[in-house]
């Protein structure tokens, strides 16, 4: 629905639907936006066949400044108009004009309220506090457009590219994400920052065609594709292409994260948020001849595998508590990890230090499994046992503390 206008007698319609519902109970109140109204009205006044050839429905002063102080718009319905919204038991608040709309409605069931003053201002500062530094989307209960308060809390913007003009011309670089969203062509958020109400309210769903470089996204839940250079904060990961960038203090929930580009991905403080025995998949996007994306994960909880490192970036995992997978597929390059967890393959073998699945170089620092005796033996000899020569009382001592430290750790 839409305004419309009765040429013949003077009337303007004015739909129940159009209005932005404030208030269900115990009263109904909607508002409406004077300057949306007027520009509703002269979109039917260009109109070359029903409305040119009438009078002007009103007249228009634009905001005024004085001494510093900008002054409200005014708006006034001339020549002979009047007003008429859908009848219902409902009221509507006027505001962001000064207007004589109240003066010129035709009585029904609806309560309007006009907000009129002599001191009635505006300005740049109050409709920036409004915003709060920040450019409001809801794709679901929002509204296209980019005239303030559009974008606001109270009026979020229903698109990106709105809510890209608002950010614009008012220098915001942030964009609240009020409900779900999926980004796709069109969406250019290059270098802006999508901060979601929390990762169980809000989910951000990224196709191929969005532009993401360098932007920033946090408390979300997160899927689809980036466009690198990106930087995650206390999100939710799901399946999610190439990444490389910053990643904080974020759960990797069951899928895959690709890795892409030169540039370094840099995981901090995050964890797994698989139960059990399955496990997050970091793909290294590995193509023989081609460097992959290098990797650094420090102070990392749970269970992570690495598939598909094919040439020679290094990778670095310094692990809290937890598990790494090193896939078959892994065949080039360095992976160094570092703390507290176990190193196994695919298959759950335990996984030392050295050249594997025929030439990755792994520089495992962790507890890899239960020590056999000859671990214990290197441990405590700079050479085999057997290349010793302990004899006498002494070495009798030694072998019978030897065996009661592998009894200890259940060894034979």
């Amino acid at each position: 629905m839409a305004i419309t206008v009765n040429w013949t007698t003077k009337v303007i319609n004015v739909p129940k639907a159009d209005l932005t519902l404030v208030q269900s109970v115990p009263t109904e109140i909607r508002s409406m936006d004077l300057n949306w109204f007027r520009l509703s009205l002269k979109d039917l006044e260009d109109d070359p066949f029903e409305g040119v050839p009438f009078l002007d429905t009103h007249r228009h002063n634009t905001t005024v400044t004085v001494g510093g102080v900008e002054l409200a718009r005014v708006i006034e319905i001339i020549n002979g108009y009047t007003v008429t919204f859908e009848d219902g038991q409902y009221a509507v608040n006027l505001f962001g004009a000064n207007s004589n709309v109240g003066d010129v409605t035709n009585v029904n069931q609806v309560s309007v309220r006009s907000a009129n003053s002599a001191g009635l201002v505006t300005s740049q500062a109050i409709e920036y506090g409004e915003y709060g530094n920040q450019v409001h989307v809801d794709v679901i209960n929002g509204e296209s457009g980019t005239i303030y308060p559009i974008g606001t809390h109270r009026r979020p913007v229903n698109n990106i590219p709105d809510a890209k003009l608002i950010a614009e011309a008012r220098g915001f670089t942030t964009f609240h994400i009020m409900n779900n969203i999926v980004l796709d062509t069109g969406d250019n958020i290059e270098g802006y920052a999508l901060t979601g109400i929390n990762p169980a309210s809000t989910s951000i769903t990224i196709n191929s065609g969005a532009d993401t470089i360098g932007c920033e996204i946090l408390e979300a839940t997160i899927s689809g594709n980036l466009d690198g250079g990106t930087i995650l904060r206390n999100c939710v990961i799901q399946d999610l292409n190439y990444i490389n960038g910053f990643i904080y203090q974020c759960m990797i929930n069951p899928g895959t994260i690709s890795l892409g580009g030169s540039d370094t991905a840099h995981f901090l403080n995050c964890y797994s948020g698989v139960p059990g025995v399955s496990t997050p998949v970091l793909d290294m996007n590995g193509v023989s001849g081609i460097q992959d994306t290098p990797l650094a994960i420090r102070n990392y909880n749970g269970g992570i595998k690495l598939i598909d490192k094919t040439d020679t970036s290094s990778t670095s995992i310094d692990l809290n508590s937890g598990q790494v997978i090193i896939d078959s597929t892994c065949t080039a390059g360095t992976i160094v990890v570092r703390g507290i967890g176990k190193v196994i393959d695919s298959s759950g073998n335990y996984l030392k230090s050295g050249i594997i699945n025929g030439g990755l170089n792994l520089i495992n620092e962790t507890v890899t499994g239960p020590l056999s005796k000859t671990d214990i033996e290197e441990s405590i000899w700079d050479a085999d046992l057997a290349d010793h020569n302990v004899t006498g009382s002494f070495g009798n001592f030694v072998q019978k503390k030897i065996l009661t430290v592998a009894k200890f750790l259940g060894l034979k």
